[in-house]
């Protein structure tokens, strides 16, 4: 592209970026479900910190497909919620996990008791998640709904995390469940604990060469916003898996 096209391209990308990193899931600092079930140590402790993040230049299109996706959904369950003359859905409910953890729950479904996530995803990780499961991550994070489900005073049977696709059917969609357990959520919660407990005896912001006491895992180094290739200083940012 050239001249009054590239102009036009520059200044979408430009707007869109702007938008998309002032966006509210994108300026949430305190810890939610969806980060509290990563496999990398590091990356949760970086978190815990409020570290400076330094691999702040990704591309925000997908959150935002996501984001209006998410959109869409609850306005169709609201509809459904109408038609039918009853709340048999819970939409967007804001639910305390434990103490200052809180998340928001995508779906509820009072008939069967079933948390839902909705996931909006390319056709590979689609067919990766069809073929492999949601992974720890997802499956952490679909458990603590639940548990927040719970709290709120909802009878809870199963969880489940839909895989949307951002591209092709909606018929082809992959739902992913798994009957609630407690203990799953709890033990995440302990693990975070045991993290936040290190954090305060090691110290890493006064004590920088402490950072590599937590390791680091392959957990979409890519997209981690504290990811920085070839570091040698994790104080300054994490250079990827085993690093």
């Amino acid at each position: 592209m050239s001249g009054l096209a590239a102009a036009i391209a520059t200044n979408v990308v430009t707007t869109v970026k702007q938008a998309g990193a002032n966006a509210p899931r994108s300026l949430q600092r305190t810890i939610g479900p969806s980060e509290i079930g990563t496999p990398c140590v590091r990356r949760l402790a970086y978190k815990l910190c409020d570290w400076p993040e330094v691999n702040n230049d990704s591309d925000p299109w997908a959150s935002i497909i996501g984001t209006a996706v998410h959109s869409w959904m609850e306005e169709t369950f609201a509809a459904e919620n109408r038609r039918l003359g009853q709340e048999r859905y819970v939409i967007e409910r804001r639910l305390q996990i434990r103490g200052n953890i809180y998340g928001h729950a995508d779906l509820f479904d009072r008939a069967t008791g079933t948390n839902m996530d909705w996931k909006c995803v390319g056709l590979d990780r689609l067919q990766k998640y069809r073929k492999d499961g949601p992974g720890e991550q997802y499956r952490i994070q679909a458990h603590l709904y639940g548990l927040g489900q719970e709290n709120a005073g909802e009878a809870v049977n199963d969880v489940a995390v839909v895989f949307l696709p951002r591209g092709g059917r909606i018929d082809g969609l992959h739902v992913w469940t798994e009957r609630y357990d407690r203990s799953v959520a709890l033990a995440a919660l302990d693990r975070l604990d045991n993290v936040m407990t290190a954090l305060t005896h090691l110290d890493p912001p006064e004590n920088p060469q402490a950072w590599a006491m937590f390791p680091a895992s392959d957990a979409f180094c890519t997209y981690c916003p504290w990811f920085a290739p070839g570091s040698t200083d994790a104080s300054r940012g994490c250079p990827g898996a085993g690093g």
